[in-house]
């Protein structure tokens, strides 16, 4: 307690510090605040927490241990006697430790944020499935199936085992399998379970790079960019299955005979330009819509359809040298300018183009690989039409299997009708539908709280989930880095996640968390699955697990009210971990949790 009336004074003139740090140094001892920005004139000094080279050694040494700092060639290196979090704005309320809280007149223990410690766990044994599952997997070899449940109740899994069981019973003929799942990530633990399962040449692919690579052999003359300054308003109107109302206009169509642009186009693309670009077209799809899209989308859609139509500066300048025409930050010229997207494709373009094929109203130039069985995971998300592509790739009494959660088809733009709409696309023959109930991935806890989302107190009667709510950002960075460090410490097997809403909120974080620990960025689905802390995002860890997950952030800025998307968002970051889940936030909690206790007024 006698340290708190020593920095109290040491504070006076410094309502901005945050943190507090004492260190050994060859020079004796050094004491200094950490705050937003660096004072080098104030007593004692003030050091930016995100960017000092010296305030490293608060978020990454705790005390008694020894830091090392380089800038340049220079190294110095030195010891952490102290560092705090200060607790208070004006005036100072308590001095927050690794593992002791300091009042005016007391101290008292302060529990750390940390699962209960369990035995390394076996990830080299396979999975026994339950009757449930089993009973699915072993359906005869001329049935489709419905694989429902919420997160972690084995549904990859069980398409997976079904996979490599009508492969076995394939054994005296060719059998050719797809698995199609939403992410890179998934991609890759996928290839991994198949491999354990020992399937034969199975083919795993994310579903839209897939749909893309499938136009590209059946429409000759696509671009070869997918565009990226397609609106959410465009987006939604290419998904929509009112779409099809005007499909069968070009049955036996040809293009206007005056027409310069057509004629230099592939047929394809010149049914792209006269469906997305004739306003009464458009206008005839809106009304079939029935109210659903916004009359505003139409102008949209004919905007973004004239710029790719447009020619690149590139081809418009192919008679200048190519290295002039490359901007200085090395992108083409186009990019992030108005013409983006000329010469360029949706990839909501593609299941129109393969509804034009079904119609007779579109060549395909060669033939496409087809499947005896295909898998989609998340099937929920895939559009009406989407979905009929990907039936397009199945041989004659071919089979698939639809996995997927109904209570989580919060994409809109999907216009997902339930599963009997969803088998009625892909067009399989004999179904069963099971619904699985039992969670395997996360504890009790965790999937309590992906049901209600309600926020424990600190401690939590249950470990499993812990609920911090933190002063400001540097309070939370330092609590994770802490923390994490001490989790690290005592269970290095541990795969931890750091869980971020947009790729730009997670490089932020892991800028600042790379203060205190060695975390991996993971954008591009690059996922090891090896121990150590990753930061990534809610959309890149669908259908992927992990021995523990962090969500810092939880508050109105990051996670407001009133969407399903963001729900969602929160629904599949927590329900990633398997035996902890760490939530944070640097004010109040998001609108989307329940707090069970009152706001602080600090």
């Amino acid at each position: 307690m006698s340290r708190f009336p020593a920095i109290e004074r040491a504070l006076a003139d410094l309502p901005a510090a945050r943190g507090y740090l004492v260190v050994e140094t060859e020079r004796g001892e050094r004491e200094y605040v950490i705050g937003p920005r660096t004072q080098p004139d104030t007593t004692p000094a003030m050091l930016d927490w995100r960017t000092s080279p010296l305030a490293e050694a608060f978020f990454r040494a705790a005390p008694g241990e020894p830091y090392e700092l380089e800038a340049g060639e220079r190294v110095t290196e030195g010891k952490v006697r102290e560092r705090w979090l200060l607790q208070g704005r004006g005036t100072l309320d308590a001095l927050i430790g690794d593992d002791v809280t300091i009042y005016r007149e007391r101290s008292a223990p302060r529990p750390r944020p940390a699962p209960i410690q369990i035995p390394v766990p076996d990830r080299s044994a396979m999975v026994v499935l339950d009757p449930e599952q089993q009973y699915a997997v072993d359906l005869g070899d001329d049935t489709s199936l419905v694989v429902d449940g919420e997160a972690g109740v084995g549904k990859t899994l069980v398409a997976l085992y079904r996979v490599a069981e009508l492969s076995r019973r394939a054994e005296s003929r060719k059998f050719r399998a797809l698995v199609l799942v939403p992410t890179e990530g998934l991609r890759r633990l996928v290839r991994l379970l198949a491999d354990r399962l020992r399937i034969p040449k199975l083919e795993i692919a994310v579903i839209d790079d897939w749909l893309v690579e499938r136009a590209h052999l059946a429409f000759p003359g696509l671009p070869k960019r997918l565009s990226e300054g397609a609106t959410a308003q465009v987006i939604a109107f290419k998904r929509h299955p009112a779409v099809r109302a005007v499909l069968d206009d070009f049955r036996g169509w040809k293009p206007p005979p005056n027409s310069e642009l057509d004629h230099k186009l592939p047929r394809s693309r010149q049914r792209l330009l006269h469906l997305w670009g004739d306003r009464d077209r458009l206008q005839r799809v809106l009304d079939a819509a029935d109210g659903v899209l916004p009359a505003r989308a139409i102008a949209a859609v004919q905007s973004h359809t004239r710029i790719q139509f447009e020619t690149t500066t590139e081809k418009q300048n192919a008679h200048v040298d190519a290295a002039r025409l490359v901007a200085l930050d090395g992108k083409r010229l186009d990019a992030g300018g108005r013409m983006e997207d000329a010469h360029s494709f949706d990839a909501e373009d593609v299941p129109v183009m393969f509804e034009l094929v079904r119609r007779n109203a579109l060549p395909v130039a060669e033939k496409l690989p087809l499947y005896d069985h295909i898998v989609i995971d998340e099937a929920q998300l895939r559009a009406p039409m989407e979905l009929a592509a990907i039936g397009d790739a199945l041989v004659p009494r071919g089979t698939i299997t639809l996995a997927g959660d109904h209570r989580q088809a919060t994409d809109e733009t999907a216009y997902f009708a339930g599963w009997p709409a969803a088998r009625a696309e892909v067009r399989a023959q004999r179904w069963h539908e099971v619904t699985l109930a039992v969670t395997y991935r996360s504890v009790p806890a965790i999937a309590d709280f992906a049901k209600d989302f309600q926020v424990p107190d600190e401690p939590p009667a249950d470990p499993a989930v812990w609920a911090s709510r933190c002063d400001d950002g540097l309070a939370q960075a330092a609590q994770i880095c802490w923390h994490l460090d001490t989790l690290q410490t005592r269970d290095p097997w541990r795969q931890i996640a750091v869980i971020a809403r947009t790729p730009e909120h997670a490089r932020r974080l892991h800028g600042e968390l790379s203060r205190g620990l060695d975390p991996v960025l993971v954008l591009d689905g690059d996922f090891r699955f090896e121990p150590g802390v990753i930061v990534t995002t809610a959309a890149a860890v669908s259908g992927l697990e992990f021995d523990a997950v962090v969500i810092p952030d939880l508050s109105p800025a990051f996670y407001p009210t009133g969407s399903a998307e963001l729900a969602r968002a929160l629904y599949v970051a927590a329900t990633r971990a398997r035996d902890w889940l760490w939530l944070l936030t640097p004010e109040t909690w998001s609108p989307l949790v329940s707090a069970s206790r009152p706001p602080r007024t600090d």
